[in-house]
Parts: C-alpha cells; sequence; structure tokens
C-alpha cells in the first residue's frame, strides 16, 4: 500500500492551471486620404474670375446705359428746338423717367418723355411750355403715339400783349379764373371814370380770341351788349369791347394743333395736341395757318 501513496506535493504540482493570456482584438485602420488643395483653389480662382467678369459687366451696362441716355436727351432737346424755333442754346430739361434706355432702345422707342422748356415765344406771346411725349420712336420718320403740347403765359407776359386785348392804353392787366382782366379809365365831362373789362379767352382755328364779357364801370357791372347800346359811351365802347384774336397756329408747326385755352391761376395757358406726328417729318417743320 506503501506504493500508492502519492505525496501532497506531486499531487499539487500536477493539478495547477495554466493562466490564460487575453488576446487584444483586432482594430480596424481608417486611412483618410488628404484633402485635394488644388481642386478646392481651382474652384475659388473660377469664382472670383466669375465675379470679375460680372462685375465688368455691370459696369459695362451702367457705362452704356448712361451712353445710351445722354444720346436719348440729345436727340429729343435737338428736336424741341428746332420744332419750337428755339436758339441753339436755349434751356430744354428732358426727363426720361425711369427704366432702362438700352431696352427701350431695342424695342425701338423710348417710353415717356418730359420736356421742360423755360423761355419760349409762341408769335407775339411769350412764357414757359412744357412737352409730354409717350412712345418716341428713334427713327426720326415714324409717328409718335402721344404728343402735348402745354404753354403757360403770366401777367406780366401779357402786357407784350396788350395792344390785342383793348383799343384804349390800360393801366393794369390781371389773371382772375376764368377771365383775363383789363383796367383802363375814360373821361366824361371832364371827370375820369375807372373802368375795368373781364375778358373770355377762347381758341378758334388756331387763333387765340379774346372775347369781352362783362364791363365794369365806377364798380358796377354790366353786361357788354348794354354797354354797346348805351349812347352815352360813344365810340370808345366800340374800340374797347371789339373782339380781338392773335394768329397762334402761323407761327408754329402746323402738327400742332391749338385745342384750348384758359386761365389757371395766374397763368394764361394755352395747349395743343400733335398725336401721330414724326418728330422729323414735315409736319413739325411747317408751319400752319390761322382760319379767316
Amino acid at each position: 500500500m506503501s506504493g500508492s501513496n502519492v505525496s501532497g506535493s506531486e499531487v499539487t504540482g500536477a493539478m495547477v492551471p495554466v493562466p490564460v493570456i487575453p488576446v487584444p482584438a483586432a482594430t480596424t485602420v481608417v486611412v483618410v486620404p488628404p484633402k485635394k488643395k488644388k481642386r478646392n483653389r481651382a474652384l475659388i480662382v473660377v469664382l472670383i474670375i466669375v465675379a470679375i467678369l460680372a462685375l465688368l459687366a455691370f459696369i459695362a451696362f451702367l457705362i452704356g446705359e448712361n451712353f445710351a441716355k445722354n444720346y436719348a436727351q440729345d436727340y429729343i432737346r435737338t428736336r424741341v428746338i428746332q420744332v419750337l424755333g428755339l436758339p441753339a442754346d436755349a434751356k430744354v430739361d428732358v426727363d426720361l423717367h425711369g427704366g432702362s434706355i438700352i431696352l427701350q432702345a431695342l424695342a425701338g422707342h423710348i417710353n415717356e418723355v418730359d420736356v421742360s422748356v423755360p423761355q419760349v415765344a409762341f408769335g407775339p406771346l411769350t412764357g414757359s411750355a412744357t412737352l409730354h411725349a409717350e412712345n418716341v420712336p428713334l427713327d426720326a420718320n415714324a409717328p409718335v403715339g402721344v404728343l402735348n403740347v402745354e404753354f403757360a403765359a403770366s401777367e406780366t407776359d401779357l402786357a407784350k400783349i396788350a395792344g390785342n386785348l383793348s383799343g384804349l392804353q390800360l393801366d393794369s392787366i390781371t389773371l382772375t379764373e376764368p377771365d383775363i382782366v383789363i383796367a383802363s379809365s375814360f373821361s366824361l365831362l371832364g371827370f375820369p371814370i375807372p373802368l375795368g373789362v373781364s375778358i373770355l379767352p377762347s381758341a378758334a382755328d388756331g387763333q387765340l380770341v379774346f372775347t369781352p364779357d362783362v364791363v365794369t364801370i365806377a364798380d358796377q357791372p354790366f353786361a357788354v351788349k348794354d354797354v354797346l347800346a348805351n349812347p352815352l359811351f360813344g365810340g370808345f365802347a366800340r374800340d374797347l369791347l371789339k373782339q380781338q384774336s392773335i394768329c397762334i397756329a402761323g407761327n408754329l408747326p402746323k402738327a400742332l394743333e391749338l385745342t384750348s385755352v384758359g386761365v389757371e391761376g395766374k397763368r394764361l395757358v394755352l395747349k395743343f395736341t400733335a398725336d401721330g406726328a414724326a418728330l422729323g417729318g414735315p409736319e413739325l417743320s411747317t408751319l400752319g395757318t390761322c382760319g379767316n
């Protein structure tokens, strides 16, 4: 039995477990490619070039627009000077309103134009004028869509045509809507009598017509027919109250038709129209005539 005994040390030595050493898990390594700096730089350069080209195109458009605007203003100013018979150095202000002149020119016309002339003569009358036109073609021989002219004379301007308002020496001329009011005086039995006449202006056959409306004698109003029928006032009344006129059409292009005359505030306003006339046509370069 002694042979079968095993010592404790031997048994213990045979049964000691072998320690397990953990193996680390495999690590996946992702390789990030470097940024393509050259491609990004090329894109930036392209964008810069595009921006520069766009800026240059915008500047070129502005320069072209300014040139086109100046050309259109000079073109219209020249035609207005010719049509109204103004001096070459006359002050003429041209307003083309908004919108691109280049785009309008591509369409063949300017949409809307307003012109201001501070000093102009319409026959013996002097004053200021404004012109309004629409659809103004760049071709001088093509018709204008709308062309209106408004002429205005002040009380001071009317003093130059005093002889066309009355046969008497006038003391004053005032504008009181809707009449032109003239003041004078006459002598009756050695006494001066103040006299006033309200004159209604109108247009007829290219003429500016002045028709006496009401007569005021010593602050008393009378109808014209009553004054003419009264022998007390003698022949002076016939000279004073005779209808007078001024030929306007004979001093302006025949295309400009005098359509109305009236007192507006403190101005005598004459209105003309020439729709459909060509800026370079004979109708705006040939003088008109007045009816008998």
